[in-house]
Formats: structure tokens, C-alpha cells, sequence
């Protein structure tokens, strides 16, 4: 084994800058279901995040396909309501989303921003922006807060609960919480937004785009969704066997779709780069950040030379920061598989609806477009939020309590704030009943929800 050089650390004293009933760490989907969630239950609550700006993938991972909203299989019904449905409602006055029922929900990265403050500055939560968690304050196996690094150097913040939304379970890898990861990770993307394309196709953009599928469960085959991009207008083959050739030929980087989307008809945004490694390694994070930035301004000048509406096209601008699939999962109470999805059944402590097709990016050497199993809405079982052995730590969003195929359904916007939702409920219900967040009345749990909107079955 290679001997590594150590530093040992000072002990010193640290301030203590808050003391909240429930702390919030990461400001995605997930977060503002879980900040804004606990608030309307009447707790105290922090919401602390990395990036400058909330919103999470949504916003600064510039993935603007708002999904899991919907149910893909006729009479494609919506199935997550409560805060997420309160923050694109708001967004939608302003323009900034097209709420219907369409298959993925195409949004303004910069309006969802904008609107995420408002919506947690209308419930009285506190927010620190650029802060991020160092450690994990733990006493016999009980959290009992956080310690953050930011300008102000480092600090910590004391609460009865904490919540992980992190996306990559940080909290709860520091608490130390079991968890799982797998040796093989779905590729990250780097999404982008296109300027100054002429669209080359005569479909007008519909006001929804539904996959013509069921009302059974079933597979989408690879080719599926070309007939419902949201930019079928741009005239790009979204399956063209050219772009194919051209990785063969090595004009192209490794690539998946290409996906389009986007509001405006001469700003197309795409999901297409695709490259490999754990983001929960800073070195290898690094590494996929420069290639898939270097592989973006590649995929652009192959399209302004060879397709048709692209000859004036740039890059608009890049997602803030790479978008990740898959890390860590948690072990908790419960662990969600593959028949929970295929064969859903009703829990009695369901607190969250999940819709989004099981879909796993393929390992390097498959292009394009991929199967995915597209089921009936299923239910999330709050059990798989909790630690199996950590107290007063809820984890939502996408490293709660799955396996690695119920993973590629769960780890959508919608769904990851639909269980950032309960997780908030369920902490502030802990914090009034003097109660481990294990301990919390799952039908008390479920009655709220109810009465803030969420859809839970």
C-alpha cells in the first residue's frame, strides 16, 4: 500500500453561527422541497448551498427538461404536486415553464433561479449560498449538526434534524451512515445551450409532447422519443446515422442522443456530451468537467460544419457545473429495487410518487440513444430516506435508499423534490414531537403532506 504523507490538525474552537430545528444541506430540487417542506410545518429552518445560486441541476446543472412530473403512460397524469408544483407554478407566471403534461417540462434555468428565492424568502428561510459542508457533527451515532467551510472560514451550525439533499449523500458519508456505490457510474453530461441556429424543420413547437405509450407499463425502445423532442423543429435527425459515422471516424467525441430542448427558437439547448468517472473523486470530477466542456465546443464546430441550420451557431454558454447520474446510495430502513418499479404496490408509508422511466445511461462504447423501462407510478416508501443507523439525519433526493436500477428512476428533479418534500415534513414533525425522525407517525407524515398538495399515492 502506498504511504501517504498526513498533516495532523489543530484542535481549535469554532463558532457556532446558527442553532435551527431543521438544517437543510444542498439547494436543489430536493433542498427547496425539504427547506420550504418543513417551514409550512412550522420549523426554524436553514438551507445551506455551494453553489451561488439555488435550483441545483435544475438551474446551475442547466438540465432545463424539468422531469418526473408527469406520467409518460396514457392519461399521463401528474403525479408530484406540493412544493415543486408551487415553485414552477411561480415560475410559469413569469414565463419560465411550460406546465402541462408533457413527457419532460422544459424550462428558463435563469427564471427558476430567480424564483427558487423568492420561494424560500416567502417562507421565512434562512440561506447561506457558497457554504459548503466539511463534516458532520455526530454523537453516539446521533447528528447533531454540521461543520461548513466558506469565506467566513470554518463554522458550524447546530440542529435537532438534518437533511442530506447534497445529490452525493456528503452529509451522511460523513455521519457515518452505510452506504453503497457501484464500481460502474452512468456518465455525466455537461448540458449547453446553442445561439443563433436556424431551425430547418416545419414542426411548430405543441403545447404538450406525450410519449404514446400504454396505459400499460413497457419498454421504450432507443429510437422512442424522436417523435417527442421538444426541438423536432431544429431538423436534426436526432438518430442520424451520420453522427454515428462521424465517432467512428473520430470527428466526434463519445456522445449520447443528441437531446434537445428549450423555449426559444434560436437558442436550442442540448444534453449530449457524456463522459466517465466518480464524481465523488475530486480528481476525477476535474478530469470529466475540462474533457466534457472540451467535448462540448468539439460536438458544436462538427455541427456548424456539417448540419444544416448550424453554419451560424455558437455556444451560448455551459452548465455551471457537470450534471451527475450517480453516486453514493444509502442503506437505510428500506432499500427501493427494480420490482418495487416494475411491480409497484401500495406502502403504508408511502410518501412520494415516482414516474420516470427506469433509465441507466450505457457504460462507454454505446452512442446514442438507450432502452428504458417505462412504469406505472410507484410509490417511495419513507423508510428509504432513513438511515439505518444514524439518527436525526433524513436523506432525499438521489442518494436515498435504492439499488442501482430503482436508482435510474428516482434520481429525476421532480421525484428527488417530491422526497426532499417528506423528508422536510417529516423533520419538522420530529422536532414538535421530541422525536427521532425514525420514530415520526408515518400517517401524521402523510396527512400533512396531503394538506400541502403533495401527491403521495
Amino acid at each position: 500500500m502506498e504511504n501517504k504523507k498526513t498533516y495532523i490538525e489543530k484542535p481549535r474552537e469554532i463558532d457556532i453561527i446558527e442553532e435551527v430545528d431543521v438544517l437543510v444541506v444542498g439547494g436543489g430540487p430536493a433542498g427547496i422541497g425539504a427547506a420550504v417542506g418543513a417551514a409550512k410545518t412550522g420549523a426554524g429552518v436553514m438551507l445551506v448551498e455551494a453553489m451561488g445560486s439555488l435550483g441545483g441541476m435544475w438551474t446551475n446543472g442547466l438540465v432545463i427538461t424539468l422531469a418526473g412530473f408527469n406520467s409518460w403512460l396514457r392519461p399521463y397524469r401528474r403525479c408530484v404536486g406540493g412544493v415543486m408544483d408551487e415553485w414552477i407554478s411561480m415560475a410559469q407566471a413569469k414565463g419560465g415553464v411550460e406546465n402541462n403534461r408533457s413527457w419532460v417540462l422544459s424550462s428558463d434555468p435563469e427564471i427558476m433561479k430567480v424564483t427558487a428565492d423568492r420561494l424560500v424568502e416567502k417562507y421565512g428561510i434562512k440561506i447561506l449560498l457558497h457554504t459548503w459542508v466539511a463534516d458532520a457533527i455526530v454523537e453516539n451515532d446521533t447528528v447533531k449538526g454540521i461543520i461548513i467551510e466558506n469565506v467566513d472560514g470554518r463554522k458550524a451550525i447546530m440542529a435537532n434534524v438534518v437533511i442530506d439533499c447534497t445529490g452525493n449523500g456528503d452529509v451522511m458519508a460523513r455521519a457515518g451512515a452505510d452506504f453503497a456505490i457501484s464500481n460502474e457510474l452512468q456518465p455525466m453530461t455537461l448540458p449547453f445551450f446553442f445561439a443563433e441556429v436556424e431551425p430547418a424543420g416545419e414542426i411548430p413547437f405543441e403545447d404538450e409532447l406525450c410519449v404514446p405509450l400504454g396505459p400499460a407499463p413497457g419498454y421504450l425502445g432507443k429510437v422512442g422519443l424522436s417523435y417527442s423532442s421538444r426541438r423536432r423543429d431544429i431538423g436534426l435527425d436526432i438518430n442520424n446515422p451520420k453522427l454515428a459515422k462521424a465517432y467512428e471516424d473520430g470527428d466526434l467525441p463519445f456522445f449520447g442522443g443528441p437531446w434537445f430542448g428549450g423555449l426559444r427558437k434560436n437558442f436550442p439547448w442540448i444534453n449530449t456530451t457524456r463522459v466517465y468517472g466518480s464524481a465523488v473523486n475530486a480528481r476525477e470530477l476535474t478530469d470529466c468537467e475540462i474533457e466534457a466542456r472540451r467535448d462540448a465546443h468539439t460536438i458544436a464546430d462538427y455541427y456548424r460544419e456539417y448540419c444544416k441550420g448550424f453554419e451560424k451557431s455558437w455556444i451560448m454558454n455551459t452548465s455551471a457545473t457537470i450534471g451527475i447520474r450517480e453516486t453514493r446510495r444509502l442503506i437505510g430502513e428500506y432499500v427501493m429495487t427494480r420490482d418495487d418499479i416494475v411491480n409497484p404496490t401500495e406502502t403504508e408509508d408511502s410518501i412520494a410518487l415516482g414516474v420516470w422511466p427506469i433509465d441507466i445511461h450505457p457504460p462507454k462504447g454505446q452512442n446514442g440513444a438507450h432502452d428504458m423501462y417505462v412504469p406505472l407510478p410507484y410509490p417511495i416508501p419513507y423508510r428509504s430516506l432513513i438511515p439505518a443507523k444514524i439518527n436525526n439525519l433524513i436523506v432525499a433526493g438521489r442518494c436515498i435508499s435504492t439499488e442501482r436500477e430503482a436508482l435510474g428512476t428516482i434520481r429525476v428533479g421532480a421525484t428527488c423534490g417530491a422526497t426532499g418534500h417528506a423528508a422536510g415534513v417529516a423533520a419538522a414533525l420530529s422536532v414538535q414531537c421530541g422525536c427521532t425522525p425514525r420514530e415520526v407517525d408515518v400517517q401524521a407524515l402523510r396527512a400533512e403532506l396531503r394538506n400541502q398538495n403533495a401527491i403521495i399515492e
